[in-house]
């Protein structure tokens, strides 16, 4: 049986200016957040606003998903070949799916597992069943559960935070 500790929603407008959205990120957390795109970013801050009051130095995994990557990046880098410009190195890495769960592995020093999957229907019980198996396992005690979703107005990032209820009641003993 797994315990929820922290849940969290950050649900933005499309319209946000980036530069905005990083200036909030920074004021925020206190994490440099230069040259990320809004994918990671509102990411950064789900996880952050998730995590407080949760002690996070046991073993922690990341399991993420979305159906997409960073569409609004995606779109940039095909308009640019469409319109034969070069594309920008930094936007290609950040293009990957799981260079979002780079940032947040490297921003909340997560070293256990680190997986990203593209999935549009019920991708955070996709994640769940992961997490519970490495946590069944004994890989991690902790799991970050990530998903993003977006639709033509919002932005959104859910974050949820599990562990294994049998690691909660020996970590109550101590």
């Amino acid at each position: 049986m797994m315990n929820v500790l922290a849940n969290s929603l950050v649900s933005l407008d499309k319209s946000l200016d980036i530069k905005a959205l990083r200036q909030q990120i920074k004021q925020e957390t206190g994490l440099t957040v230069r040259r990320m795109d809004v994918f990671t970013l509102i990411a950064l801050l789900a996880v952050f606003r998730a995590k407080q009051g949760v002690d996070l130095t046991s073993r922690i995994g990341l399991y993420s998903c979305a159906d997409y990557f960073s569409s609004d990046l995606m779109q940039s880098m095909l308009l640019d070949v469409h319109n034969r410009e070069a594309i920008k190195p930094l936007s290609f890495v950040a293009s990957v799916g799981n260079a979002a769960n780079y940032y947040l592995a490297s921003a909340y020093s997560i070293t256990g597992p680190n997986l990203f999957i593209g999935s549009d229907k019920l991708g955070m019980e996709k994640n769940q069943l992961l997490a519970q198996a490495d946590i069944q396992s004994g890989i991690i005690d902790i799991a970050i559960l990530v998903m993003w979703q977006e639709d033509d107005k919002t932005r959104q990032c859910s974050v949820k935070i599990i562990e294994n209820a049998d690691f909660s009641s020996e970590r109550d003993k101590d």
